[in-house]
């Protein structure tokens, strides 16, 4: 306050000074708080209904586009168009994953990752056999080829 009566003494010898301290604002009224807290917890109840799931879904797409993503690596020959099955396993993904990117139903988003996730095990486990019937193949051949 003694720097009001300062600026309330000086004012006087210089135009357009004056002292604010009446019009300082010390926040809102009882009613204005109360309606303020309202709008934050409304905001923070629909936040906390969406926002979980819509990241975990979220989450799992990623996740599943990236294990398709590596283990695309893996398919290293070509089919009869002289294409990379890998390039093609990709390009399929993306595809997908493009189709169902606007879907917001989650009964509906949560069986594509289930079924996507079916189809990317079930393709491991036919292609680790594969592997090995390849692998014990080759290891009942004589080394040095065919006697």
């Amino acid at each position: 306050m003694a720097f009001c009566r300062y600026i309330h003494r000086t004012s006087q010898a210089v135009p357009g000074i004056r002292c604010l301290s009446s019009q300082i604002h010390f926040g809102p009224s009882d009613g204005q708080l109360e309606e303020i807290l309202d709008r934050s917890l409304e905001k923070q109840a629909k936040k906390s209904e969406q926002a979980p799931h819509v990241l975990t879904t979220r989450r799992e797409a990623l996740a599943l586009y990236r294990d398709i993503w590596r283990y695309s690596r893996l398919f290293v020959w070509s089919d009869d168009r002289g294409e990379l099955w890998r390039d093609s396993i990709r390009d399929s993904a993306r595809k997908e994953f493009e189709l169902a990117r606007h879907q917001t139903d989650p009964e509906v988003v949560t069986r594509l990752l289930l079924t996507g996730r079916d189809c990317l095990q079930q393709t491991m486990d036919k292609f680790m056999k594969k592997r090995e019937d390849l692998i014990d193949a080759q290891a009942k051949q004589p080394p040095f080829g065919p006697a």
